[in-house]
């Protein structure tokens, strides 16, 4: 019997093709379902599926090898299950195209909630499923390994993580995919480039082949109102969704059968009971309910992605709100709206979180004078109120003196007036006269409270904008620690116009001359976000409330004093918030003055930038500890917290009329 044995080069070569065969396409929505485990939610531990999320899967699959799309945006709002898809897209690429990818979002906490919340534990417990390793193991300091920042797929390529407020993560680095997380709240960096154009610089040596990739993922933030989005400062993922084919998530009325993308204009709120709550089809009028809507997402009853911006755009935009997500229900939406519509900021955070769309703030100016008739005659200068849990302090620096505003916080964001004052003296030298009156008055300064106690600032701020380098010095050669934190206590701040800014950016260095020597990068410089904060003060000195009821205060309201009078809120009230125009178009909304002097509103909004800065991401027992450290005894914890208080009634204090600095050189410097 002869036995015919294949030779070695036919059975070598047979094994290098199988081995070199590429695999077949596989889109990501298809590879996410077989490979892709919840790691949190109520369905933690389940296999990720479409049935879940059904709009999810174009957005997937335009992320997959074979879809020539280069740049894909995710307009969104919260509680949808979108965040899914970059982390899927980051193990697809590992997996079947290895490459080098850049995954940036802003600010380093962010970064590891990122890494240990999310993407370390999908990770973990794909390769468990999986059997293999997609990703390097761990180590510490090692190149060949993967670090907490950094990981290095099995197959070539890795993934950087990247703070996009740090010009350094995003430099240096060589990539042909990238993830741009919470876009809308990528800061400009002091100094340096926007950070987009350095992120997008990561990508040039792919940017002749064109098979490079980019997704964009982030509810919005703020809107300009400008149609276009391309003012300076509009929301940055709305800017990007605007250039887009703006692909909205249509469905099919069950009565008419009329194709339509939800809109919040359409939604009826049962006020008495959100449970019943519909939405009304714009082809019949049908009431459609919350079962019917949870059929009428499903694709297979005729759901899908409708493209709604003019033919030959080729970069793909979704934009996916509460209506579409299965994670909510017209009984959330109303709730929420209910719950938050009573003030700006809330209404904004319910089109930024819920509807997945941009905040366009009013910013009505209020009336001075009726402001000045609802002062509280109880409100003794110098003193810190009984739920005033954070005090701050904000100086506006010009030429002959330094107007000088305290404020009290409570935790629902109401702010009690505790003093305003104009310091009288030439700013032009750091240790003159003015600069001594203005440390005694802040930083030395010990503040009677409610309770028998002594308060002392949690911050000040001093404006930069005038005499920068004076300021600067000042901040320096004055530096304290908080007596409870160790953080600094003075801040240099710099307004800056614009829309899409936060409160408080990130600081930049900048030089100093002390006693003729420079001192490189001597003092921090933080900018300020005026326009918004603007906005949102009008909102709160807009609101009202029931004449002598203490009891139901809204969040926000703004406490003043008997004896600030009518200059101070001039001041106050100074600015207006009015349309830009061009060629006869409204191209967005700009603040203007009414008045020359707008120092106290200048100082409002600088003390509203230092008590966000503190106080963001407080929870309700954070609160309550504060309140605790602060000597508030229980009693009065527990009823005035979250609460407005029934303040004890004090001697009225008798308004003294103010004063302007004058005009002759001589040096004002008396209280009102």
């Amino acid at each position: 019997m002869t036995v015919t044995h294949p030779s070695a080069m036919r059975l070598i070569g047979s094994r290098l093709a199988a081995a070199l065969k590429p695999k077949p396409p596989m889109r990501v929505s298809e590879w996410a379902a077989r490979n892709i485990v919840l790691v949190d939610g109520p369905l933690a531990g389940s296999m990720w599926s479409p049935a879940g999320a059904p709009y999810l899967v174009d957005i997937l699959d335009c992320l997959s090898e074979d879809h020539p799309s280069q740049l894909v945006t995710v307009r969104k709002s919260q509680q949808t299950g979108a965040s899914i898809a970059a982390l899927a897209w980051v193990l697809y690429v590992a997996d079947r195209e290895p490459a080098n990818m850049l995954y940036a979002v802003p600010g380093i906490d962010a970064l590891r909630d990122l890494n240990s919340g999310k993407l370390q534990p999908l990770i973990d417990t794909m390769q468990r499923r999986m059997k293999r390793d997609l990703i390097a193991p761990t180590v510490s300091r090692s190149g060949a390994g993967s670090t907490t920042y950094e990981k290095v797929f099995t197959r070539g390529g890795r993934l950087w993580l990247g703070n996009a407020n740090s010009v350094m993560d995003l430099s240096s680095k060589t990539v042909k995919k990238g993830v741009k997380d919470e876009l809308s709240k990528w800061e400009p960096i002091p100094g340096a480039q926007d950070p987009e154009d350095l992120f997008f610089g990561r990508f040039t040596a792919f940017r002749a082949s064109g098979d490079w990739k980019i997704l964009e993922i982030s509810t919005p933030e703020y809107d300009t109102g400008d149609p276009l989005g391309e003012k300076p400062g509009h929301c940055r993922i709305d800017r990007s969704f605007k250039r887009s084919d703006q692909r909205f998530w249509h469905i099919a009325c069950p009565e008419c059968g009329t194709m339509q993308h939800q809109r919040f204009e359409n939604f009826r709120i049962d006020v008495a009971a959100p449970h019943r709550s519909r939405y009304s089809c714009e082809g019949c009028g049908h009431e459609i309910s919350e079962a019917e809507r949870r059929v009428a997402l499903r694709p297979e009853n005729g759901a899908r992605w409708v493209a709604t911006a003019p033919d030959g755009v080729r970069h793909p935009g979704f934009h996916i709100s509460g209506f579409e997500s299965l994670m909510m229900s017209y009984e959330a939406i109303a709730n929420d709206y209910l719950k938050q519509s009573a003030t700006e900021i809330g209404l904004k955070g319910f089109y930024n979180l819920v509807l997945g769309l941009p905040f366009q703030y009013r910013g009505d100016a209020p009336d001075h004078e009726k402001l000045l008739a609802r002062r509280e005659e109880h409100l003794s200068r110098g003193h810190v109120p009984a739920d005033g849990l954070v005090l701050t302090a904000y100086a506006d620096v010009q030429m002959r003196g330094i107007w000088l505003e305290i404020v009290a916080w409570a935790s629902d964001r109401r702010s009690y007036l505790v003093d305003a004052l104009y310091l009288g003296g030439d700013t032009d030298n750091p240790s003159g006269p003015v600069f001594e009156r203005l440390r005694a008055e802040t930083i030395d300064r010990r503040f009677p409270d409610a309770f028998g106690g002594e308060r002392r600032l949690d911050a000040l701020g001093v404006d930069a904008g005038y005499r920068q380098h004076v300021v600067a010095q000042w901040v320096r050669s004055n530096q304290t620690l908080h007596h409870e934190t160790g953080r600094d206590l003075v801040f240099a701040g710099k307004g800056e116009d614009g829309w899409g800014r936060p409160p408080l950016g990130q600081p930049k260095l900048v030089d100093i001359d002390v006693a003729g020597q420079k001192i490189r990068q001597g003092c921090r410089l933080w900018p300020i976000g005026t326009w918004p904060l603007k906005a949102q003060i009008y909102t709160m000195l807009n609101k009202e409330r029931v004449a002598s009821d203490f009891t139901n205060i809204p969040h926000g309201f703004c406490h003043f004093p008997a004896w600030a009078d009518e200059e101070y809120f001039r001041q106050l009230t100074a600015e207006r918030l009015v349309d830009i125009t061009l060629k006869g178009v409204s191209t967005g909304k700009k603040w203007e003055k009414m008045r020359a002097d707008n120092h106290f509103l200048d100082c409002r909004v600088g003390n509203m930038a230092l008590f966000e800065h503190l106080t963001a991401g407080t929870t309700e027992e954070q609160w309550k500890s504060l309140a605790l450290l602060r000597g508030v005894p229980e009693a009065a914890r527990e009823q005035n917290l979250f609460t407005a208080p029934a303040p004890a009634v004090e001697p009225a204090i008798e308004p003294q009329p103010y004063r302007r600095p004058p005009d002759d050189g001589e040096r004002w410097n008396s209280r009102w």
